[in-house]
């Protein structure tokens, strides 16, 4: 039988709290690796004891069957409602693919639960889940994520009357259920003028965009996981297959995963990443939620995103603790400059983050020595040791897949080379100016050159 941990227990007292004060939905809030899964199990098996029905509502395979063995570690029977089951009701608690049970709500009465359970809350505006929770509209909800927010920003309170938060990442970490992680962010990607669809970068041209930078990611994992297994995350399903082709044509075992595949054959490359056998296991997005997998070393970031909530779910993957590890995170697509440390604590309401908030850049220091990035407030790199000097900027490009320092001397040369407009715009592209640099300095120029 799986006890609770202390912080665990606390917010299982605060989440029955909310409900005897009259409220019908709730939202639990803990970082990825905290434990959601094992305290949704107990609220379930505690609400069975009771005489109540409960249906865990998952949307994923994987989901399902990390649902299914919480449940049974705690030693609660229950039935499993999923494509290609029958449906055994005699038990009282339930897994449920959201999909499946929304083909079949027409076989159950609305008041059959009277406790639903949303796994990775932040999907419940999807029609799918909306559909599910209508149906059931007398019961019952407690949503549980890491990330309460839309890929938009936006919040959960549609869905939520309140939430119930357990502690940061940051405490996680240094209380030791989190694995410490080093964050890297080589230079190289720039996402300027990279269109947006439906809140986020537009992935076909995100993936045009990181090809130009496809070569460092094997060099890198060289470099600074030597051989552990990571997890990459990539823009479509071809740019995943391209990048586990890279791989193995570099003498690395990897695969990619997608959902076209089997349960089974995803269930064997999962497996295949938890022994190494793989020690790269590419994917498009079938593996940024649950998976747990605490051997993988770290994580590789080729999906350029605007989504909060996406990029904490990527670098959550790794954080898995187990003996000795420190992750890391090879950030190539500067993720963490755009969206912040995933260290840094999130002021998450049911209302989500305000317009400003969300287009604010977020304070994170890149060591121009060693490239490992940390939170502002750092005065000395935590990865080699440089010391911070004031407002100390610099920056930095690709020259032959190697990382190298952009001196001011010859950022300067370089601007005083670019001679055209056109130059100049492109000089801007890269180096990730705002829109209308380029023009003022080719019209300051002019002025200058004709006295203008």
């Amino acid at each position: 039988m799986l006890s609770l941990r202390p912080y665990q227990q606390k917010m299982v007292d605060e989440i029955r709290l909310q409900y005897q004060l009259g409220k019908k939905s709730v939202l639990g809030v803990l970082s990825t690796g905290g434990g959601k899964t094992c305290i949704f199990s107990y609220i379930a098996q505690s609400a069975a004891k009771k005489g109540n029905r409960v249906c865990i509502l998952v949307h994923r395979a994987e989901l399902l069957d990390q649902a299914s063995r919480s449940l049974t570690a705690m030693g609660v029977t229950h039935g499993r409602i999923a494509a290609g089951r029958s449906m055994d009701l005699s038990h009282a608690v339930q897994v449920a693919s959201v999909q499946t049970l929304a083909r079949r709500l027409h076989k159950l009465p609305g008041e059959f639960f009277q406790l639903l359970v949303v796994d990775e809350a932040h999907h419940t505006n999807s029609n799918t889940w909306a559909s599910v929770l209508q149906h059931f509209h007398k019961a019952h909800v407690l949503g549980v994520t890491a990330t309460p927010c839309r890929g938009d920003g936006r919040g959960l309170g549609d869905h939520y009357e309140t939430m119930v938060q357990g502690p940061s990442a940051a405490w996680l970490t240094d209380n030791g259920y989190l694995a410490s992680a080093r964050v890297l962010a080589p230079p190289g990607f720039d996402s300027t003028g990279l269109r947006k669809r439906m809140g986020d970068f537009d992935a076909k041209e995100a993936e045009q965009r990181v090809g130009t930078i496809m070569g460092d990611c094997c060099s890198h994992y060289r470099k600074h996981l030597a051989g552990q297994t990571a997890i990459a995350f990539c823009c479509s399903v071809a740019h995943a297959e391209a990048v586990a082709a890279l791989f193995v044509s570099q003498g690395i075992p990897a695969a990619s995963i997608d959902g076209t595949m089997t349960a089974d054959q995803r269930r064997d490359l999962l497996q295949a990443l938890g022994t190494g056998r793989i020690k790269v296991l590419t994917s498009c997005s079938l593996i940024g939620e649950g998976v747990d997998v605490p051997s993988v070393g770290g994580c590789i970031l080729l999906r350029p995103t605007q989504s909060v909530s996406l990029h904490l779910q990527m670098i959550g993957r790794c954080l898995r603790p187990s003996h000795g590890k420190t992750a890391v995170v090879l950030d190539h697509v500067g993720n963490t400059l755009r969206l912040g440390h995933h260290l840094e604590d999130r002021d998450w309401t049911l209302d989500g983050a305000r317009k400003r908030d969300r287009e604010q850049a977020p304070s994170v220091k890149v060591c121009p020595v060693c490239f490992t990035t940390s939170m502002s407030a750092a005065q000395v790199c935590p990865d080699c040791g440089h010391v911070f000097a004031p407002q100390e900027t610099r920056e930095l490009k690709v020259v032959d897949g190697e990382l190298q320092e952009l001196t001011t001397r010859e950022r300067k040369r370089e601007q005083g080379s670019a001679q055209s407009l056109d130059d100049l715009r492109k000089l801007a592209q890269q180096r990730g100016y705002k829109r209308g640099w380029a023009e003022r300095v080719y019209q300051a120029r002019l002025a200058k050159r004709y006295g203008m």
